[in-house]
């Protein structure tokens, strides 16, 4: 889709809410990436990265978040799974980028 180090990475890090625009404003099917009820990321777009190339810019906490969005969890649900993840998988903290896992 485009050549090496144009933005491709960028961009899409900024649809599914990732990275933040500073110079524009991004709408991704009338609103905006992360915000609630935007869908966004979720069920209303679908992401794959041929390489999991943005999972490496997650936190812990950020990469559950992430996918409990696309799996339409409630916030709820979701601390209380992290709770069991914390438990079985002795995670570090939840601020550390998976980068450093």
């Amino acid at each position: 889709m485009g050549a090496s180090g144009c933005g491709k990475t960028t961009l899409l890090g900024c649809i599914v809410g990732r990275k933040s625009v500073d110079a524009r404003e991004l709408c991704v099917l009338g609103g905006r990436p992360g915000d609630p009820g935007s869908g966004v990321p979720g069920y209303r777009v679908g992401y794959m990265p041929q390489e999991l190339a943005l999972m490496d810019e997650f936190s812990i906490k950020e990469t559950f978040i992430y996918f409990s969005w696309i799996y339409g969890m409630k916030a709820d649900e979701l601390e209380k799974k992290i709770e069991v993840l914390q438990e079985v998988l002795k995670l570090p903290p939840h601020s550390r980028y998976v980068k450093n896992l």
